[in-house]
């Protein structure tokens, strides 16, 4: 009986040991968001204006293409709200691939001043690691969630709205080809070589999206719960300094020095994401709005697959939402305690 105990205990504590020293996958989540934005060039440490001037200006042809084909449209009021959400989205993330651009060098110094955070030498104690893989693992919860959710609910729509007039195509049906999105084409297509050149080109605003909107609320979530993450540690070693009396001047020294870090840190977050939080707020709350109405007006004529389509697309955006004001809400609530201590 007391060898079965003792050996208990030996695999409980190789497993809180594992638990606090394994750092393979702390940059997963970062790692993910590097590459998403990659796609469209804004990467702060590696950022490439050709992609990212090309996205800009697809954009915006795409947002002119998208008001034309609204005003041609505009005594078919579902039609215009239709436009108006799909157009929404596009200047959400046309703005989010701006801010992240013009504010590459703060973002750049961020990630090269948090960059040995992530490896497990930083941590003197077993709190400290165990407190920055909680956040660590946070973040890369939503990550792994919102990229596969965000991939399969455009690429399905797009593929949902292709297919059909494929198959017509294939049939040789003489009825009009309807394109993915609502934008008036830059080439009317006539045929099946004419249609598959205007979903590709229509195909570039899934891309634009992935990496633009998705990739920025991905990264916003590593930073930002790397951020609090690291205050939420800071705790934990103002306690260890005033344990150890032998080195509590040195150490309070360097507490300062690292809450100073932090707060500037907290600025650059700030000054950098505030214009892109508020304008997801309002975007996200108007696509919320106008898809409800669309789908209670309709709701007797659509689908089980437009209803599940729906609901993906609500609790995506509540779950991003809910994530924002999270991060936001958990980076006020660590710096009241810096305070109180």
């Amino acid at each position: 009986m007391h060898s079965i105990k003792r050996y208990l205990f030996l695999l409980l504590s190789l497993l809180f040991f594992f638990q606090v020293t394994d750092f393979s996958n702390v940059t997963k989540a970062i790692t993910i968001s590097r590459h998403m934005l990659s796609l469209s060039g804004i990467w702060p440490l590696e950022t490439r204006d050709s992609l990212f001037i090309s996205f800009i200006i697809y954009g915006g042809v795409f947002f002119i293409l998208t008001i034309l084909d609204m005003i041609t449209n505009i005594q078919d009021f579902r039609y215009v709200l239709s436009n108006v959400m799909k157009n929404t989205l596009v200047i959400m993330t046309v703005t989010k691939i701006l801010m992240l651009r013009i504010k590459y060098r703060s973002l750049s110094q961020f990630l090269i001043e948090t960059k040995m955070n992530y490896t497990a030498d930083t941590y003197k104690s077993d709190e400290e690691k165990l407190t920055f893989s909680k956040f660590n693992k946070i973040s890369l919860k939503f990550v792994t969630i919102l990229c596969p959710w965000s991939m399969i609910l455009v690429v399905l729509y797009y593929i949902r709205t292709v297919t059909p007039n494929i198959i017509m195509a294939i049939q040789n049906s003489t009825f009009e080809y309807k394109l993915p999105y609502k934008a008036r084409p830059i080439v009317k297509p006539y045929d099946t070589k004419s249609y598959i050149f205007v979903c590709l080109h229509q195909f570039i605003r899934t891309i634009m999206i992935l990496s633009g909107y998705s990739g920025t609320d991905c990264f916003w979530t590593c930073i930002g719960f790397h951020l609090v993450g690291q205050l939420a540690i800071l705790k934990c070693k103002v306690k260890n300094s005033l344990n150890n009396a032998d080195s509590r001047r040195k150490e309070i020294r360097k507490i300062i020095f690292g809450h100073y870090q932090l707060i500037r840190l907290a600025d650059v977050l700030e000054d950098s994401f505030s214009i892109i939080i508020g304008q997801h707020l309002f975007g996200a709350t108007i696509q919320l709005c106008i898809s409800s109405y669309q789908m209670l007006s309709s709701l007797a004529v659509v689908g089980r697959g437009g209803i599940l389509t729906f609901i993906i697309y609500e609790c995506l955006l509540l779950s991003i939402l809910f994530t924002y004001c999270y991060v936001r809400e958990c980076i006020i609530e660590e710096v009241i305690n810096r305070i109180l201590i």
